[in-house]
């Protein structure tokens, strides 16, 4: 059965990676609304009474208004996916990460409010949602978690910047308290924030998140030598994640680059360790537009739909 979706926001970094997705797609058909009628609140509410599913890729408040907007059609209301940050961590939407576990895999499926994960918290989450679910790690562990992302991941004003200034690299959100915080910190069951220190280089997509850890930071030594049989177990059912380490990881060149995962919804979670010192690297690769953003939010659509979760991926 052909379901109708109607994307709000289309213009955007995230909107136009999904109608690129969506026109590909055998069992969706994207409807669409007059560019001179965007803002448009009547209109905006009529396609909205005609989809069975609205993409939001909004700024927060703009979503949070279009779902207001959606909910005064009561029994019409569609399924809304939200890309923005304006839902992630709130108890009334499904986070749509569904590879934490099969709690988030269930939820989304049946909810009529999913929510989009951040770029960077999909990155950590990965990471860390395990380790502590699993009792690895303590809860009141204070992670420190380092990023480098295409400056795609900024959007329009980013990308603009970069064709102005060509800049080779930098590090932002040095006031600690980065917007993705939030919902790392509360899927994740933490005590404290992460300390996370951002950055973005001069490539297009794709990006790294990486978690320093020590022997000492486990509960128990042993879960620190069998590390990546715990990973590996952890992820052997899903269909988008590799786990890889020692010498499966591909490193061309000798070089561990941020930008060869694109246009995918795959993500890649690399173990890098040293048994002598007893530190640890874990590190996710994946890409910023891909599972961070356009293709996650099509597998979250898919998982609703009945689908099959790797149709358009």
């Amino acid at each position: 059965m052909i379901k109708k979706v109607f994307i709000d926001g289309e213009e955007g970094t995230t909107g136009l990676q999904i109608y690129e997705r969506l026109e590909k797609h055998p069992n969706i058909k994207v409807i669409k609304i007059e560019p001179n009628k965007r803002k448009n609140l009547l209109e905006k509410k009529e396609m909205m009474k005609r989809a069975d599913l609205v993409f939001l890729c909004l700024p927060d408040e703009a979503s949070r208004e279009a779902v207001a907007l959606g909910k005064e059609l009561d029994q019409n209301c569609p399924i809304f996916i939200d890309a923005s940050t304006a839902h992630r961590t709130s108890a009334m939407w499904s986070y749509g990460l569904p590879e934490l576990s099969d709690e988030y895999r269930n939820n989304i499926k049946i909810s009529k409010l999913i929510s989009v994960p951040g770029c960077y918290a999909t990155g950590s989450n990965l990471i860390i949602f395990p380790l502590i679910k699993m009792g690895l790690i303590s809860r009141s562990h204070q992670f420190v978690l380092q990023a480098v992302s295409g400056f795609s991941g900024g959007g329009k004003k980013l990308i603009e910047y970069q064709k102005n200034n060509n800049s080779p690299f930098f590090y932002y959100g040095l006031n600690l308290n980065h917007k993705h915080l939030p919902e790392i910190k509360f899927h994740c069951n933490l005590d404290n924030y992460p300390l996370f220190l951002p950055s973005v280089a001069n490539f297009y997509q794709g990006m790294i998140v990486n978690s320093f850890l020590t022997i000492k930071d486990f509960e128990k030594e042993d879960s620190f030598f069998e590390i990546e049989n715990f990973f590996n177990s952890y992820y052997k059912d899903q269909k988008f994640i590799t786990v890889k380490y020692n010498d499966n990881i591909e490193i061309p060149d000798g070089f561990y680059k941020p930008n060869l995962i694109i246009n995918s919804n795959r993500v890649e979670i690399n173990i890098f360790k040293n048994v002598n010192s007893g530190q640890l690297l874990i590190s996710s690769n994946f890409d910023n537009l891909g599972k961070g953003a356009s293709a996650a939010a099509i597998q979250c659509m898919n998982l609703r739909f009945g689908f099959d979760e790797i149709i358009g991926l």
